[in-house]
């Protein structure tokens, strides 16, 4: 059943250090129904005729627009080494004990199993329970298999579709500029159409010649950059600092969670990646996070899944590490991708956004609060929703990737 979006309560957060688009202030926060109302020095004392107001005791803590995980495998990914390696969709109480209010799912290597209205599906089902829930048409494979049959359609027809994703690198991936350039016009095209940002949503190999290819495509701006995306640009030093380069042309360049040197030989962690591409772009309008949520890799005799509280760990160490300000953190993790998105009241605190809020420690530590549309799905780290097809309080947690 989907949440009621009625207006007949109202929150406040109290004393709490608000991230907001600028900077980061001690600040209430005033919630009806669903959507933020007013960010203001002293809320204290409000009273609305006909509605029930809650206040939240928020103090000494950090209060962040909920995460938006652009690039994660809500149906499970895995299954490029045999039917054994394929992972487990995820549930929704595994996105929302993470941070995330917004994810936009997409798939990888199996696109046999995995289908593009099985993604959708899963999509629709979690937006039923109040996630923020979109995906990528498009796969690794190229031409890409779409739900339609053509990219334009897709990106026309349907308002879950907010991109393509396709890749570099990889066999049977894009190999020339003509292919990536052929690609970016239908993304434009339709997404022309369809009245949305063009998203060009490109997994990169770890080769560094899978960052010179697109290089050499937006070089003539036949590919605008603004409509790039790169991810998994920590792979390698050689990888992230190509990456870095394209961002300082307009590229969004996307740090992944879950690429860490305990299991990726060469990788730069990912809180690292983040302090670097932070301290090389300019404004750091062009740097966002993701999970990579449902993929797995090899480690020993068993499969380590990729979860996606993982995007909240890299959260949190750029937090104890003060790698940046909260409010510049927030970008990062949740404003950018929702404005290349075109996601109008995510990733923000701000009058009339969506309130999807986390509520954690200043320094990153201790169990976080999440609400979803003002409705309180985590406390105290504690799911108190959880989804219909899972086990209460089933997380998911796994050990952390550092």
């Amino acid at each position: 059943m989907s949440p009621s979006s009625e207006s007949s309560s109202a929150l406040v957060l109290r004393g709490g250090l608000v991230a907001g688009p600028e900077r980061t202030v001690p600040a209430d926060v005033l919630v009806i129904g669903a959507h933020v109302v007013a960010v203001a020095a002293d809320l204290s004392g409000v009273r609305i005729p006909g509605v029930v107001v809650t206040e939240h005791d928020v103090r000494g803590r950090l209060v962040l627009p909920a995460l938006v995980d652009q690039h994660s495998h809500p149906t499970g990914g895995g299954g490029g080494g045999g039917p054994h390696t394929q992972n487990l969709p995820i549930l929704f109480e595994q996105y929302t004990s993470a941070g995330i209010g917004t994810v936009v799912g997409c798939l990888g290597h199996d696109t046999v199993v995995r289908t593009h209205e099985a993604l959708l599906t899963r999509v629709r089902a979690l937006r039923m329970q109040g996630l923020n829930g979109y995906l990528f048409t498009g796969e690794i494979g190229h031409p890409p298999g779409t739900l339609t049959g053509d990219i334009r359609r897709d990106l026309a027809l349907f308002d879950e579709v907010r991109g393509v994703k396709a890749a570099v690198g990889e066999v049977g991936a894009l190999r020339t500029v003509d292919q990536v350039q052929h690609l970016a016009g239908a993304v434009a095209r339709g997404s022309r159409t369809g009245g949305k940002p063009p998203v060009l949503h490109l997994h990169l190999g770890a080769d560094p010649r899978s960052v010179a290819l697109v290089a050499a495509a937006v070089a003539d701006g036949t590919v605008p950059a603004s409509m790039v995306t790169v991810t998994h640009v920590n792979w390698n030093a050689e990888v992230l600092a190509g990456a870095a380069e394209l961002a300082q042309a307009g590229v969004n360049v996307d740090v992944t969670a879950c690429i860490a040197p305990a299991y990726f030989p060469g990788a730069v962690p990912p809180h690292r990646a983040v302090a670097q591409l932070l301290d090389q772009v300019p404004g750091a309008q062009q740097v966002t996070v993701t999970s990579d949520a449902g993929g797995s890799h090899p480690h020993g005799a068993t499969l380590v899944p990729h979860r996606p509280v993982l995007l909240l760990d890299v959260l949190r160490r750029c937090l104890a590490d003060r790698v940046a300000p909260a409010h510049l953190l927030a970008g990062v993790f949740a404003g950018h991708a929702a404005r290349r998105l075109g996601l109008a009241g995510a990733g923000t605190l701000v009058p009339g956004a969506r309130a999807d809020i986390v509520v954690i420690d200043e320094h990153g530590q201790g169990p976080i609060s999440m609400f979803l549309g003002g409705r309180l799905v985590v406390d105290g780290g504690t799911p108190t929703v959880t989804d219909p097809v899972g086990g209460a309080g089933h997380t998911g947690a796994e050990e952390t990737v550092r």
